[in-house]
C-alpha cells in the first residue's frame, strides 16, 4: 500500500481534529488540523529523531492527537465484520501507526539514558517553551540519573581509593554534534555555513546533502530541514 492510499484512508475515517492553537495574543480561534496532517507530521518526527545525534523537541501533544485518532478508527471498527477486507486493511493501517509511535517513543528513551545527565543539565538553561523533554520524560530521566548514580556508588565507587574516583562531570556522556546526516531542505535556505571555514552554501528547496548536525540543528526545529 503506498504512503499516499495509506493516509488519504485515515483522512476518510476523520475529515479533521481540533486543537487549540496557544499563541502571545491570546487567540481564541481553533486551528484545524486534518488526521493526515498529523501523522505526516509524527512520520516527520519520527525520522528526524532517528536520525539525529541529540534528542529533538518532544512531540507530546501531536502524540496524544494521533492516540485519539486510534481510538476514534477502532471504535468504528467494532461495525465491521473481520472477514471484511476492509477490517483488514485498517487493521494493517492501526498497526503501522502504532510502530511509527512506539519506535519514535523507543528511540527518545535510548538518548535520555545514554545521554541522560548532559539532557538534564541542557534542560535546565532552557526556557519553558523552549525545553526539549515532556514532563513526563524529565521526571524520568531524573529518576533514571538518581538510580544509576546510587547503583554505582553502591558496585564499585565506595570501594575504590579517592585518588581513583572520576569527579560526575567527567563521567557525562555526550552526544557527538557534528557527526555528518543526510538533510533534505523543505524550503530554500540561503547562506548556510557548512565547513569549519565559515563556508557558505544555499540550500535549494528539495535538495540534499551531507553535513555536520550542529550546523543545521536550527533549520531542523524551524522545519526548513528534514534528516533523511
Amino acid at each position: 500500500m503506498s504512503e499516499e492510499d495509506y493516509t488519504t484512508k485515515i483522512t476518510r475515517e476523520d475529515a479533521c481534529l481540533n486543537r487549540t492553537a496557544d499563541d502571545d495574543e491570546d487567540d481564541d480561534e481553533g486551528e484545524e488540523i486534518t488526521a493526515q496532517k498529523v501523522l505526516e507530521f509524527l512520520e516527520t518526527a519520527w525520522t528526524n529523531e532517528m536520525c539525529a545525534p541529540d534528542i529533538l523537541q518532544h512531540q507530546s501533544d501531536m502524540l496524544e492527537l494521533m492516540m485519539g485518532q486510534l481510538a476514534h478508527m477502532e471504535e468504528n471498527m467494532k461495525d465491521l465484520d473481520k472477514n471484511d477486507f476492509r477490517f483488514v486493511v485498517h487493521q494493517m493501517e492501526l498497526e503501522r501507526i502504532r510502530y511509527v509511535m512506539a519506535s519514535y517513543l523507543r528511540c527518545r528513551l535510548q538518548k535520555i539514558e545514554t545521554y541522560t545527565k548532559h539532557l538534564l543539565n541542557e534542560e535546565s538553561t532552557r526556557s519553558a517553551e523552549e525545553k526539549r523533554l515532556s514532563p513526563e520524560e524529565t521526571k524520568f530521566a531524573q529518576e533514571y540519573y538518581e538510580n544509576m548514580e546510587e547503583c554505582f556508588q553502591q558496585i564499585a565507587l565506595q570501594y575504590m581509593p579517592n585518588t581513583q574516583r572520576s569527579e560526575a562531570d567527567q563521567r557525562i556522556v555526550r552526544p557527538n554534534l557534528m557527526s555528518h546526516v543526510f538533510v533534505k531542505a523543505n524550503v530554500s535556505v540561503p547562506a548556510v555555513v557548512v565547513g569549519v571555514d565559515d563556508e557558505e552554501v544555499d540550500l535549494a528547496a528539495g535538495s540534499q546533502h551531507i553535513i555536520p548536525y550542529q550546523l543545521i540543528a536550527d533549520l531542523i526545529q524551524k522545519h526548513q530541514v528534514q534528516l533523511i
